[in-house]
């Protein structure tokens, strides 16, 4: 079919696709006219429906992707393969196998949950469950992804909010969160060290194509903390990589 019979739906696309690329700054309704063609009149139409139907969100008169986006794509991600390989590769790793894995995405200062493996024969470990949210301050899969944005984006996301606290040893402040966002960046992977739950320890990686790139996924392996101890964290880190493997876009940056 030819795309402009559905002209709306072909520009509702395409301001869908400008909302994605721009990100958390968001654009205004002038931003998307001059940047799509669109009549400032209709642009402004269209925006309004799709703030209506949960695609997009409003604030300070700019508009980002909406909430509705995060339902669609746990629900994409439950027909697909990769979360079939997520199971099966998992279960071919020496070290989490043995453990619990998770598949988290980002949504704000919360992760949600995707994928939740747990290890067969073990203690059910007090981890997120499938489209659990919990908080990305205090969380491995949360920090990981975190740590992808700049120092500055993670102020302005976290500024006027109170980190939550689900044990003592939960991060508290602003400063200590960077300070620990810092320290991944550094390392390349995150580590709750019973933040979130006292006796067990998270490794996470994040999904990234590019070093550059910010993360909306990464994947994570909890374990007690007497295990934590006897495992060396980068051979628990290199099976994460391999695992965090299945989500990369093998043509990422390539022309054709």
């Amino acid at each position: 079919m030819d795309r402009s019979a559905v002209p709306a739906l072909t520009r509702a696309m395409a301001i869908v696709d400008l909302l994605a690329d721009a990100g958390q700054v968001g654009l205004t309704v002038a931003d998307i006219a001059a940047r799509t063609g669109i009549a400032k009149s209709t642009t402004a139409l269209l925006c309004t429906v799709l703030e209506s139907e949960g695609m997009a969100r409003r604030h300070d008169g700019r508009y980002r992707l909406g909430r509705r986006f995060l339902g669609l794509a746990a629900d994409y991600l439950a027909t697909v393969d990769d979360l079939e390989e997520f199971y099966a590769e998992v279960r071919r790793l020496p070290i989490v196998s043995r453990e619990a894995a998770r598949l988290a995405l980002l949504d704000g200062t919360d992760v949600i949950y995707l994928a939740r493996y747990e290890a067969s024969g073990r203690p059910r470990r007090m981890t997120g469950g499938i489209g659990d949210r919990f908080p990305a301050s205090i969380t491995a899969t949360g920090k990981v992804m975190l740590a992808t944005l700049p120092a500055e984006a993670v102020e302005d996301r976290y500024r006027g909010k109170l980190l939550p606290r689900y044990t003592e040893r939960s991060i508290q402040a602003l400063p200590d969160l960077l300070r620990d966002l810092a320290d991944v960046r550094e390392r390349g992977y995150a580590i709750d060290d019973e933040e979130t739950n006292l006796g067990q320890v998270c490794y996470a990686v994040a999904v990234r194509n590019a070093p550059d790139e910010v993360a909306s996924l990464s994947v994570s392996s909890t374990m007690t903390r007497e295990r934590a101890g006897e495992l060396p964290a980068a051979a628990v880190v290199a099976e994460l990589e391999r695992l965090a493997g299945l989500f990369r876009n093998p043509l990422a940056g390539r022309s054709f």
